[in-house]
């Protein structure tokens, strides 16, 4: 819940959580650029990756959150965040050192921060840490020591981190509440200068500082639910959007809108008041996330109505249906006048579709679309989102555990792994079979009969599905077809089989890791690690 605004899907939040011993008082890590989460497998980490790339001053954000079920706030929770980032910042210390005190499941989380920091030190980033501290308490009589630690906190940042600003939040019951029970807001308004329709289509000039009201909260805040449908996210200072933050700030006689292709939207119902303002239902902008980023960097720097703000304006256009066919036409469409690449249309595809009526025929929920099942109060343990359920293909049908644990965000961008797991060609219950055996593993490992702590099960849930979907077959799981004479009994898995392949994994694991001098995050990620357990499930 504390992270409510930022969109994130169950998954996403999950694999930012810790848990166990030595975790520094930290809960939670969460890494963002520009407002996009950042895993390890992130582009900018990849070998020829150039900084210069991304624009000048990105937001570098970091979110760690402290949650308690005490309550009261207590001091020691700043006190422990303090003493914490003192040693997790410290870029002078090697990961060997900080392992000696802290998990390595926080130091891995904390690392893609720290990786960014020194990546993009080049573009002058503008950092911020943010840390939440939640309880059951109320947050109408927090006691003063309390107050003055989290100014210490705020403090220590500027301190740790040259130029970054520190925050930090406390959240107690109601606020928690009030977070869980509000849903994103699709119903919007949006006000033409001028606009032609056609059927249920309008198309016209949107002034800026009304657009950016479009697709803003009260608090200036981008809506990111708004750009679920968009196939890609924000791409930073890319060339095409350092030409339109130019644009922006052109003073000559020359409107915005003649050197920018504009945003598209779509909803279901569009009523037209006075004014010539729309109210929009359920509105998705499918097209111009580049454009609509770098206007709201662009406009939350400056007076919003002066000029050359209000001189200027933008190409909307807004699309009204219901029909999810036309609506994911429009989104290729719309994506395939520029340069995208191909994995990022996917979503689009039949196939997806195909998946997500079969899901859902069978009590499940494929998300498509991020967030949407999740948004209608769906049961969380029964929506699968497109990487997770790419994941479990790639770790179960293909044999490829150690590429769903090192790709979990990239896994889908290539062409040649993408056409290996999603093929109309494979039966839609081998899709739903694997969701259902990752889901069933992933709650079986929280027993406590296993014994098995966060961070050992993030680095070992791949391998154990391949491990049990191998034996199940009697062979090693090299293409989704191998499934198909298993599909119909379901994925039955009871504890005990569970714990013996897990058991198996850890035994595997713990004597390449001795050999190789690896940590088990490490050898979770390497091929020689998902051969062994491979050979150990076919018994050899």
């Amino acid at each position: 819940m504390v992270l409510a605004d930022m969109n994130l899907t169950d998954e996403e939040i999950a694999a930012g959580r810790i848990g166990g011993g030595r975790d520094g008082g930290i809960d939670g890590v969460y890494t963002f650029l520009d407002g996009a989460l950042l895993e390890s497998d992130d582009p900018i980490f990849e070998d020829g990756f150039s900084p210069k790339s991304l624009r000048r001053g990105p937001e570098l954000t970091l979110h760690l959150v402290q949650a308690k079920r005490e309550s009261s706030f207590k001091e020691t929770a700043f006190e422990k965040a303090i003493l914490s980032t003192t040693k997790l910042f410290d870029l002078n210390l090697s990961d060997e050192e900080v392992l000696k005190i802290y998990s390595p499941e926080l130091v891995e989380r904390i690392r893609i921060f720290t990786r960014a920091w020194l990546l993009l030190g080049i573009r002058a980033p503008r950092i911020t840490v943010h840390f939440s501290y939640a309880t059951k308490a109320s947050t109408t009589n927090i006691a003063a020591g309390v107050q003055h630690k989290a100014q210490d906190f705020i403090d220590h940042v500027s301190a740790q981190i040259p130029g970054a600003t520190g925050e930090a939040s406390m959240l107690g019951a109601h606020e928690l509440w009030e977070s869980a029970t509000t849903l994103p807001e699709y119903d919007l308004q949006i006000r033409f200068e001028d606009y032609v329709s056609k059927e249920d289509s309008y198309l016209g000039l949107v002034r800026l500082p009304d657009l950016y009201r479009f697709f803003t909260d009260e608090s200036g805040n981008l809506l990111s639910h708004l750009f679920d449908s968009n196939v890609r996210d924000y791409q930073g200072s890319i060339a095409v959007n350092r030409q339109i933050r130019q644009s922006l700030r052109d003073d000559e006689a020359r409107d915005f809108w003649w050197f920018n292709n504009g945003v598209t939207v779509i909803c279901s119902k569009a009523h037209i008041g006075g004014s010539k303002t729309f109210t929009l239902s359920d509105v998705q902008i499918v097209n111009g996330l580049q454009t609509s980023h770098t206007i709201h960097q662009a406009l939350s720097e400056t007076d919003l109505d002066s000029e050359p703000n209000s001189g200027k304006s933008v190409q909307v256009r807004i699309i009204e249906t219901r029909d999810e066919k036309t609506r994911d036409d429009v989104i290729r469409a719309t994506n395939s006048q520029t340069k995208v690449p191909d994995a990022s249309l996917h979503a689009t595809e039949d196939i997806h579709r195909q998946i997500e009526s079969h899901f859902a025929a069978e009590g499940w929920y494929y998300d498509r679309r991020k967030n949407f099942y999740k948004n209608m109060g769906k049961p969380s343990d029964r929506i699968v989102s497109i990487p997770a359920l790419g994941q479990a293909m790639a770790a179960i049908t293909l044999g490829r555990p150690d590429d769903a644990r090192a790709r979990p965000t990239t896994l889908l961008n290539n062409e040649a792994d993408y056409k290996a797991m999603f093929s109309e060609s494979v039966p839609l219950p081998v899709y739903l079979w694997a969701a259902k055996l990752q889901r069933r593993i992933d709650s079986l490992l929280l027993a406590p009969e296993l014994e098995t702590d966060s961070f050992t099960r993030t680095n070992t849930r791949f391998l154990v599905s391949m491990f049990v979907a191998i034996q199940k077959v009697g062979s090693q799981v090299r293409s989704p077809h191998q499934l198909m004479g298993i599909v119909d009994s379901g994925p039955d898995l009871t504890i005990e089989d569970v714990q013996r392949a897990f058991l198996a994994v850890a035994e595997v694991a713990r004597i390449l890791s001795e050999e190789k001098g690896w940590a088990l995050d490490r050898a979770s990620k390497s091929r020689e690690l998902a051969e062994r357990v491979a050979k150990r499930a076919l018994g050899s």
